[in-house]
């Protein structure tokens, strides 16, 4: 067994860091007959290529499918890598159903570091340590509410949940239930008021329909500039203008950072340039940076599939690398804009992420 089952594929600080060793390690952990899982090894019997061989670059994982529709059916025993199995706690984590059937994945250790790579953004901008967290978020079988766990441990906070079903809240938008959903919706609001008034609240995080939701509230809203010192948002999209408004109108003294990603892509935490560095980076955008040693990212044009230039706008293509899980061209159901890597961080970021339609599918957002 290799004996850093709990690390990276890759661990090379970014200055040392090419998205093609990082394609060779998955390669050779997932297609190793002692390392990787039966869903993979099943899989490569079937191929006229060794993916160990024949894919060592970013490009050459073209080769392989998207699976991510059939891991919705796969027994979880087929998708442990041999390599870990047995090596220590394992959790089951499942998406919230937004394109369908809920999709699952096993952990090892993985959404731990995604909290820590979290909490070095938490830490760039001096975001600070203890204090109270109001976490409005989905607990359950959803990465998300351990890693908001993970995230206060590492950060010394108290953390205060209030459990967010995603899926319920889509399934009564799906079945036109609007009213049942404004009634769950009331329900959080009202838990959420309760420990705005009862507690001082430091960091506070919440989906954006909730956060909108919040903002009517002149009450909310007061409480939040009172004490609030950073709102942290995922899990839905927040165009430009309802971000400008909130930072800018209604909470003026807080800080609000966004992070991008799903179970399966991981936590792409904001990236916003420090007051000592080139402005060029700060155009209004929520730029997101994919944690590079296991999560990547590319932009495609829809028409074409062909990468887009920096700046340009397209569908996000995600590539999970991990030791845990090997998940190529997930062509996810999102646009957002190509943008070059970041000082410090060596993979491409994305930015300005909105939900991507096509004319036969449906994505409810819902609350999360």
């Amino acid at each position: 067994m290799d004996t850093h089952e709990h690390t990276p594929l890759v661990t090379q600080g970014s200055a040392g860091f090419r998205a093609d060793d990082l394609v060779q390690a998955a390669m050779d952990w997932h297609f190793g007959p002692d390392t990787g899982s039966r869903f993979w090894l099943e899989k490569a019997r079937t191929w006229s290529f060794d993916p160990r061989k024949d894919i060592t670059t970013l490009a050459g994982l073209a080769l392989l499918p998207d699976v991510t529709d059939e891991i919705r059916r796969a027994p979880v025993g087929d998708l442990v890598p041999k390599g870990l199995a047995g090596s220590g706690p394992m959790r089951v984590f499942e998406t919230g159903g937004t394109t369908g059937r809920p999709r699952r994945i096993v952990d090892f250790g993985e959404f731990r570091r995604q909290a820590g790579w979290w909490s070095s953004f938490l830490d760039r901008e001096q975001v600070p340590h203890g204090g109270n967290w109001l976490l409005i978020a989905p607990t359950g079988p959803h990465a998300v509410g351990h890693v908001l766990r993970e995230l206060t441990a590492l950060r010394s906070a108290v953390p205060l949940h209030i459990d967010l079903d995603p899926r319920w809240v889509k399934e009564l938008m799906r079945t036109g239930r609007d009213q049942e959903a404004q009634g769950y919706i009331e329900h959080l609001v009202s838990q959420t008021m309760d420990l705005l008034t009862t507690q001082t609240i430091d960091v506070m995080f919440c989906t954006p329909p909730l956060l909108e939701v919040l903002a009517q509230s002149p009450r909310a809203v007061d409480l939040i500039n009172r004490s609030v010192h950073t709102i942290l948002w995922s899990g839905a999209s927040m165009d430009r203008d309802t971000r400008d408004i909130l930072r800018h109108e209604v909470f003026p003294g807080v800080r609000l950072r966004g992070a991008y990603g799903n179970t399966i892509t991981g936590v792409s935490p904001e990236y916003v340039p420090l007051p000592s560095q080139s402005p060029a980076h700060d155009d209004g955008s929520a730029v997101f940076v994919p944690c590079y040693t296991g999560f990547l990212m590319e932009i495609l044009d829809p028409a074409s599939g062909e990468r887009v230039p920096y700046g340009a706008r397209g569908r996000v293509l995600a590539h999970t690398l991990t030791r845990e899980t090997l998940l190529p061209n997930n062509l996810e159901r999102d646009l957002a804009t190509r943008i070059a890597p970041l000082p410090g961080h060596p993979a491409d970021a994305v930015a300005d992420v909105a939900p991507y339609a096509e004319a036969d599918s449906e994505i409810i957002e819902g609350v999360y």
